[in-house]
């Protein structure tokens, strides 16, 4: 067997390794966490026992920070041990919460695991900055001073030849350009800037004089995320650089496996994980509403046959749930009847792909996918001018979120916020410069929070936060920061220069007995509405 071959074999086997580790730390970790809510000596031994483990394990599957933190728990236990009854049941608290910070770090580190394409793109790109080529200086000064504002790195260039220099030595997130420039260069003749932007998955904006057909096929053709036309709508502009790098620097997407073939399906988990898509494999059909609830998946991917019971059962079962109705569901399997297929299909699936198909097949199928069902959502589920989730969606993430919350016993908090003397600002400067004192609160909204939070338009100048796992000091502590940095933002019209601030209200789901999510709702807008009497421009 040649050399190389022996490293890829062992390359392979610890990636199986490592995904089945991966794969057991939220169930290890949920473990150590109910051993602490009735903690005793014989608890904290087992607590003890199992961060040990985790504390070498982490760091074997490159987890080093997991490691730590599963050491210090393991050190922290074994004090509380020792310590005699009275003082055990007063540090017993500083522990359960060392474990549940351990559990949230698990979360994170699993969901912003990186692939091995993406580190070797990240060699040059940065993740937070906007190159801007255009040949209006004006523009470019205010395009400038409005990314700034929302904590975006900024690099100009004046012409081609520059760009194509720089991204030697780095690549950016984001590039915005002008189609062609005065002195006659055309971005689609820059064969080596376009390769380069590909190469180092960076994302292509395009600025054009004129809205030409032809020039649209030709940024298609080289993959522009968005074409705008002069005069630029510079609102429109910020927002889709803001989402493009807040979503671009989040996970693929999730995928939902069921499938009795168990190693095959822990094949289709290695490869979609290899792309950047985290996975989960059911092992049980029967818990099927459970783990889809508690993973929250973008796309299903289900075998058709099956011993116990059919895909096309299990979709129509799925399809059952209010909830579930959107989500995407595509059969992988070996049948190619195509009347069996629609067959299959009509019970509640929206796609089909064929076995046998090969890995490289397998992502582009799913990525494909997953591209178009989260485009389709955001139509459907996101406000047009803000790109937030809608009054319903962001509603139903509440709801979601507290169904959660009440059966893994841990906190959630829902912030209310409203944009004060609004009408004022309508009144005074127009309905346009409204909108874009909105799009920019949205903007801010979407850089500040987590990845696991939601932000939503809950209707005119009134946004809604969802912040799962987070307490209500937490909720407040955030809301404040935000509210300072929207503080700082400056909006301009009819030559005048005017800031603006908001109130809100902050619910917790430890701060009460909340029996649903409308009253979490009920309670916030009411803490809202508390900040407005208090003097507004604070969170309550």
């Amino acid at each position: 067997m040649s050399n190389s071959k022996t490293k890829a074999d062992l390359s392979a086997a610890f990636a199986t390794l490592r995904q089945r580790f991966e794969q057991s730390l939220p169930e290890r970790v949920a473990r150590m966490v109910e051993l602490m809510q009735q903690a005793t000596n014989d608890d904290l031994a087992d607590v003890i026992a199992e961060a040990h483990k985790l504390a070498g394990a982490c760091g074997t599957f490159g987890h080093a920070g997991l490691g730590s933190n599963a050491r210090f728990i393991e050190q922290l236990a074994k004090e509380v041990q020792v310590k005699p009854a009275d003082e055990r049941l007063q540090a017993l608290p500083g522990l359960r919460q060392a474990v549940l910070e351990f559990d949230m770090a698990v979360d994170r580190a699993l969901q912003d695991a990186p692939n091995a394409e993406a580190e070797a793109a990240a060699e040059l790109h940065q993740a937070d900055t906007v190159w801007l080529l255009l040949p209006e200086q004006t523009l470019t000064i205010e395009l400038v001073n409005q990314l700034h504002a929302f904590g975006h790195k900024v690099e100009c260039f004046s012409d081609y030849d520059s760009c194509v220099t720089r991204i030697q030595h780095t690549a950016p997130a984001v590039l915005f350009t002008a189609i062609s420039l005065p002195d006659g260069a055309s971005l689609f003749e820059q064969t080596l800037l376009l390769q380069q932007l590909k190469k180092q998955q960076s994302r292509l904006l395009v600025f054009s004089e004129t809205d030409d057909f032809d020039l649209r096929i030709k940024a298609s053709q080289h993959s522009a995320d968005a074409f705008f036309v002069s005069p630029l709508d510079v609102p429109n502009m910020i927002s889709t650089i803001s989402e493009l790098l807040v979503y671009g620097s989040k996970r693929a997407g999730r995928v939902f496996i069921v499938d009795d073939d168990k190693l095959l399906a822990q094949h289709y988990a290695l490869v979609l994980n290899a792309a950047g898509i985290e996975t989960h494999i059911i092992e049980n059909v029967r818990s099927i509403i459970t783990e889809v609830v508690r993973f929250q998946p973008d796309l299903l991917l289900m075998d058709m046959y099956m011993p116990d019971y059919s895909g096309a059962e299990l979709a129509g079962l799925i399809r059952q749930y209010k909830s579930l109705k959107r989500l995407p569901i595509v059969f992988l399997s070996s049948e190619i009847n195509k009347a069996l297929q629609l067959s299959a299909m009509a019970k509640g699936a929206d796609d089909f792909i064929t076995k046998p198909i090969d890995d490289t097949q397998l992502v582009q199928a799913v990525k494909s996918r997953l591209k178009r069902s989260q485009q389709l959502k955001n139509l459907i589920e996101k406000d047009s001018l803000t790109a937030l989730i809608k009054h319903s969606s962001i509603k139903e993430a509440a709801e979601l979120e507290f169904v959660r919350s009440q059966r893994y016993k841990k906190p959630f908090s829902i912030v209310m916020l409203d944009i004060d003397h609004f009408k004022a600002v309508n009144d005074n400067y127009g309905h346009g410069t409204g909108d874009i004192v909105i799009t920019s609160l949205a903007t801010l909204l979407r850089k500040r929070i987590r990845k696991t939070d939601s932000a939503g338009r809950y209707g005119g100048e009134e946004f809604m936060l969802v912040l799962p796992e987070c307490s209500h000091a937490q909720a407040i502590e955030l809301t404040e920061q935000i509210l300072q940095a929207f503080r700082q933002l400056h909006f301009s019209a009819a030559d005048k220069l005017f800031s603006c601030t908001y109130s809100a209200g902050v619910a917790a789901s430890d701060d009460n007995d909340f029996t649903s999510a409308e009253q979490m709702i009920d309670a916030a807008d009411a803490a809202l509405y508390k900040a407005k009497r208090a003097g507004r421009n604070q969170v309550c």
